[in-house]
């Protein structure tokens, strides 16, 4: 190799290195815009320098063939597909929630049986805890810095906050933490408590996020079966103790008691969608947040 070829590749590699460096950000920040307003990717724009000194790489493009081979390459596809993926961006427009429990959690029950081996129940919790294990690998390996304690916290928050828009009636306390389905739901629960004009609701003991126990999990596909759009959800056991008394328009007691904590222990269902991933994590489709989807009669 001549001295002119290697300083050459030198130059070609400092370029590429710098350019790479100068668009770290985009590997972490979403872009703005959308499908339409967004430009082809840059990434190997540097390495041109390494074909040829007067040469750049879009004039070796075989635009002519009809495409472009390295679009292939382009990284934001694979980080960002619900922006800069045609039919992944349709389907996260289309599809914000599954809309129904793929598993409804039922809790435990003692063991009947005199070997417990033989016994129905061990196999209903085999299933649930394999259940668990693999939304578990799905939120870890799908979802850009995803944890258990801050799904936990997020629980928790729209646990309060849900309680405070059912005893006002102020479905925005409840708007950021349920899904469409639900908050109509949350609206006709408050609309049909008739002739009761004041609820008073406090949590006499809130729970530690620590104390919100994932106890099964589920993953599917989208309705339509294709691109990388799933649906996770996780069923949570929220303990509490709570105060609660309804009053009527004269302040009448018509339920509940304002001296009397009661335990109450629920299972909610939150659903997020997630973009499945192989072996890269990926943020999510825009604006997704695990959100309440049912709350189960336990």
């Amino acid at each position: 190799m001549s001295q002119r070829h290697a300083a050459l590749g030198v130059v070609g590699i400092g370029m590429a290195l710098r350019n790479a460096v100068q668009q770290a950000g985009g590997w972490y920040a979403r872009p703005a815009g959308s499908l339409i307003t967004s430009q082809p990717s840059t990434s190997f724009a540097a390495a041109s320098v390494m074909l040829s000194p007067t040469q750049s790489m879009s004039s070796m493009r075989p635009t002519s063939l009809g495409f472009d081979p390295w679009s292939f390459f382009d990284y934001r596809k694979f980080v960002y597909p619900d922006v800069y993926d045609t039919n992944e961006a349709l389907l996260c427009n289309r599809y914000k929630t599954h809309g129904s429990v793929i598993d409804r959690y039922v809790p435990p029950k003692p063991f009947t049986h005199w070997n417990p081996l033989l016994d129905p129940e061990l196999d209903r919790r085999t299933k649930y805890f394999n259940f668990r294990l693999y939304a578990s690998f799905i939120c870890y390996r799908s979802l850009w810095g995803f944890s258990k304690p801050e799904l936990q916290a997020r629980i928790l928050a729209a646990y309060k906050s849900v309680h405070l828009a059912l005893a006002t009636g102020d479905m925005r306390y409840a708007e950021p933490y349920v899904t469409e389905n639900m908050l109509m739901r949350l609206n006709g629960e408050v609309s049909k408590r008739g002739r009761a004009a004041r609820v008073e609701w406090r949590m006499a003991s809130e729970p530690d996020p620590r104390d919100i126990r994932l106890v099964s999990g589920s993953v599917v596909h989208n309705p339509l079966k294709q691109g990388r759009l799933h649906f996770v959800q996780w069923t949570a056991r929220i303990p509490s103790r709570q105060v609660v008394a309804v009053y009527d328009a004269r302040g009448n007691l018509l339920a509940g008691d304002p001296e009397k904590e009661l335990e109450v222990v629920d299972y909610w269902v939150f659903e997020r969608p997630v973009l499945k991933a192989l072996v890269a994590p990926r943020p999510g489709p825009q604006g997704a947040d695990w959100r309440l989807l049912e709350r189960l009669q336990c």
